[in-house]
């Protein structure tokens, strides 16, 4: 046997499957405190626990859902707003052109307070 079939040999001896002492896993588990009858969770536990974080799931989509119609609600009366001062403004601008063409400087103004309505 040359050298790399020597070490091709302890390679595969190495990967060899070991069988481990009988035992063990109970050793282990009474060591990490963990009783070796709870290692699995029953079914209906596990069936609950998928339809609580299903259900968790589901209510963060439908409230972000509700934040973006939300968000697009306002940007539709952002919008309005805007569009109604440019439009005030417009109209403003007329009449103040109006005033101006037939002699009027200045428009006295006074304040008003909503108590006087």
């Amino acid at each position: 046997m040359n050298g790399m079939e020597k070490f091709e040999h302890e390679l595969r001896e190495s990967f060899r499957r070991v069988e481990p002492p009988q035992g063990l896993e109970r050793r282990i588990l009474e060591r990490a405190g963990v009783s070796p009858r709870r290692g699995r969770m029953p079914r209906w536990m596990a069936a609950a626990a998928s339809i609580a974080i299903a259900g968790g799931g589901l209510l963060g989509v439908m409230r972000w859902h509700e934040q973006q119609m939300r968000l697009r609600q306002a940007e539709q009366v952002r919008q309005q707003i805007a569009l109604t001062v440019e439009i005030t403004s417009r109209t403003l601008a007329r009449a103040e052109g109006r005033l101006r063409s037939i002699g009027v400087k200045q428009i006295p103004v006074q304040e008003a307070s909503w108590r006087e309505y």
